[in-house]
């Protein structure tokens, strides 16, 4: 904050890197000391001043505020706000039947991949924006989690299908694991749970 503070408040237009880069460290301090309303203070200083794209990271660390406050409805709907941003599509509620047809379609192109394959994927660099994407899910997951939504099937169908596309991240193991949960107890498939 003392740096922001020196910057002064054209440091936006001064030196934009700067002061996102300082804005940024302003915002992991912040959660690190479990200050959620400086989380949200200086990401809202990024969000007004940065184009949407560089702003994940910073969005990425107020969700898991969220979670970490217990704000975890406010969590799943800024979750689902901004995956939208990134083109996704998630329903404001999803339907038994949206849930199952996304199983389906996840199941469908998981079974054009090997275990050794998926494995392999691990090794595949992923890009920090790819990256960065997964660990937003990932962040809003876990809210998803705790509340027992509706939403923990879809999204961790929409990792495991991103993760097979682009790359399997440390963060994608929940969501395979999930979905091999879904299948087996819910559906009684144990061959369709092996990923």
């Amino acid at each position: 904050s003392n740096g922001i503070a020196f910057l002064g408040p054209e440091c936006w237009h001064s030196d934009a890197q700067l002061c996102l880069e300082l804005h940024h460290g302003a915002v992991l301090s912040s959660f690190a000391l479990g200050e959620a309303d400086n989380v949200d203070w200086y990401a809202q200083r990024v969000i007004e001043h940065v184009p949407f794209e560089d702003t994940i990271g910073v969005q990425q660390i107020v969700l898991k505020s969220l979670a970490q406050s217990d704000r975890h409805q406010e969590c799943i709907s800024r979750g689902i706000y901004i995956l939208r941003q990134l083109n996704f599509y998630f329903p404001l509620a999803p339907s038994n039947d949206k849930i199952l047809n996304t199983m389906a379609s996840t199941a469908s192109m998981a079974s054009q991949y090997s275990s050794d394959r998926i494995i392999s994927l691990c090794h595949a660099t992923t890009d920090d924006s790819t990256y960065a994407v997964v660990k937003i899910m990932d962040a809003f997951y876990v809210s998803a989690y705790t509340t027992a939504s509706s939403f923990v099937p879809v999204i961790a169908c929409e990792i495991i299908k991103f993760s097979l596309q682009n790359g399997v991240c440390p963060e994608s193991a929940m969501s395979f694991a999930t979905f091999a949960l879904f299948k087996i107890f819910l559906q009684g498939d144990y061959s369709g749970g092996k990923y």
